[in-house]
């Protein structure tokens, strides 16, 4: 998700537009390497050889090696356009044209493109099209889960429909809204409390994790309440309960990355490793906190 971020800030730095491809029936393009043989299908079994069974030349759904064969093949398709992999982000890829840089985010079978030129996008999609059948979705406007706003002088990432399925699935829709994300509490893993559902607990919270991808103002809190995951107790649930009001009281927060329409892209990081000294009662561990901006867009 990183990457896509990546991707995205930077667009917005040099004022490009973003559009998104689908490959169709992504996994049978994998070429397998390796042997591996299937019985033959019902309504395919050849008369008075029953007893044989096929070899696959490419992958099938379901099998372990699917997704890896389609990476390779989509690795070694890209190379061949000319593209580089980014040698520490590998759903990275760019290649230099004479009209400016194309930038290629890869998520599966998803292809976040983006560029100087239209007109490289373009070609890169009918280049794209002769390897794979494709779907051209157009400008990015939703994207696992995120949804995406390209406007003229901003470009704005948002989960607003999926925080109010997760505020629907853990029972909290039309609850009272909290302004704070977390109260000043500090919880034990030597709770006390009577125990709850751990696999409703589990499931808000790891819900309420992929929502910190647009939402940076919970990755605290979050964080905190992922601690309890193996043994939740209701005092834990409270803690989580507490950060479902604050969602619905923010539901259509947001990132929002300025658009700078060129000039140069600065990189600024900031750590705190010891914000909260020894502040877990338990381990007396501290918590470290970091986040990066790409011209004043977070991205990690």
């Amino acid at each position: 998700m990183e990457s896509v971020q990546l991707v995205l800030a930077l667009a917005a730095t040099r004022g490009w537009n973003v559009h998104h491809l689908d490959v169709k029936s992504t996994f049978l393009n994998g070429e397998l390497k390796e042997e591996v043989f299937v019985n033959q299908p019902p309504g395919f079994i050849i008369d008075g050889q029953e007893h044989k069974v096929l070899r696959l030349r490419k992958a099938l759904y379901g099998l372990r090696q699917a997704l890896w064969a389609w990476n390779i093949k989509l690795d070694e398709s890209l190379t061949r356009l000319s593209f580089c992999r980014c040698e520490t982000e590998h759903a990275l890829y760019t290649r230099q044209a004479e009209r400016g840089q194309l930038v290629v985010g890869v998520y599966v079978d998803d292809l976040v493109v983006t560029g100087a030129s239209e007109q490289d996008v373009i070609s890169f999609k009918q280049e794209m099209k002769k390897l794979f059948r494709m779907s051209d979705l157009g400008l990015l406007s939703y994207y696992l889960g995120i949804e995406v706003e390209q406007g003229a002088d901003s470009i704005t990432l948002r989960q607003s429909a999926y925080a109010r399925k997760l505020l629907e699935r853990s029972g909290m829709a039309g609850c009272r809204a909290n302004k704070t994300p977390m109260e000043k509490i500090k919880l034990s893993k030597a709770s006390s409390a009577a125990k709850v559902d751990a696999t409703g607990y589990r499931s808000i919270v790891g819900g309420l994790r992929y929502l910190v991808h647009t939402r940076p103002d919970l990755a605290f809190a979050v964080g905190y309440v992922s601690r309890f995951m193996d043994d939740p107790r209701e005092d834990y649930l409270a803690a989580v309960k507490h950060l479902l009001r604050y969602v619905a009281g923010t539901v259509d927060y947001g990132v929002v990355y300025p658009r700078h329409n060129g000039g140069k892209a600065e990189l600024i990081g900031y750590s705190d490793s010891d914000s909260d000294m020894a502040g877990d009662i338990d381990g007396r561990k501290c918590t470290s906190g970091l986040v990066f901006f790409l011209n004043g867009c977070p991205i990690s």
